[in-house]
């Protein structure tokens, strides 16, 4: 997590950070120009301090409807060449998120603007789950290729296309792209889909997670590895802490928690 600079809450800025729907009201009523610059702000650099637990997108994307606003501002941060140096998904993601909500809204320009970000952009991922929801199957299949592309054919390229179609939050493009006319599209995702199958098996052949008689210690060591290699398993856990700590264990958790 971040820890964003938030403007005073008696600013238009600071309204729209907190996601205030009294920020709305505020925004209608002020200069056009000052108030899509806030609504930009808040888009491009997200204000939330935990965006796994807190949505904003929706309230972005209506009151950039009811602005009338364009794009550009979102294309250039998406398209800036420090998306290459900062792959984190909390510098895109809101934006991405907003983009979906504008192409459910009928807005073709965040369509297209999703599309070309899945094809080229770094958090790609990201884009193409929000065109899953989304896009036409004409849309998904043209990015079949751009997708592909970005894993090489030696084993640890498809031992790493095989855990992204595994652990795809929207499995539809993976799908639809598994049953495309192209040989080479779909025999490769057919190969990586069952691959993924097979590792999913052994998963659950052996289980890595908390065992009864773990301790507190324990289910926080877990914790703290995937936290590492970039699994959140912060909920597991807690309900992990719930069946195995007792009163004893109140300040390693208060300990933990800081």
């Amino acid at each position: 997590m971040f820890d964003p600079d938030i403007a005073p809450s008696g600013t238009l800025l600071g309204l729209l950070q907190r996601g205030r729907g009294d920020g709305t009201l505020h925004a209608l009523t002020a200069p056009r120009p000052e108030a899509l610059a806030a609504l930009n702000h808040c888009v491009l650099n997200d204000p939330r301090h935990d965006w796994q637990v807190e949505n904003r997108s929706l309230y972005y994307a209506r009151l950039h409807l009811d602005l009338h606003g364009d794009l550009d501002a979102i294309e250039a941060h998406l398209f800036d060449p420090e998306d290459l140096l900062d792959t984190e998904e909390s510098r895109t993601g809101l934006a991405l998120a907003v983009l979906g909500h504008l192409a459910s809204y009928g807005r073709g320009d965040a369509l297209a603007l999703l599309r070309r970000y899945a094809a080229h952009g770094s958090n790609w991922a990201w884009a193409l789950d929000e065109l899953a929801l989304r896009d036409d199957d004409a849309g998904l299949r043209s990015l079949a290729q751009p997708v592909l592309d970005r894993f090489p054919t030696d084993p640890e390229g498809e031992a790493e296309l095989a855990a992204t179609v595994r652990d795809a939050f929207e499995p539809r493009p993976w799908r639809l792209w598994a049953d495309d006319p192209r040989p080479a599209v779909s025999a490769r995702v057919r190969a990586a889909q069952e691959t993924g199958c097979f590792d999913r098996w052994q998963r659950q052949m052996r289980p890595t997670g908390p065992r009864p008689g773990w301790s507190v210690e324990a289910v926080l060591d877990w914790a703290q590895q995937g936290l590492e290699r970039g699994a959140a398993l912060h909920v597991p856990a807690a309900r992990c802490l719930a069946a195995v700590a007792g009163p004893d264990d109140r300040a390693e958790i208060v300990r933990a928690a800081r």
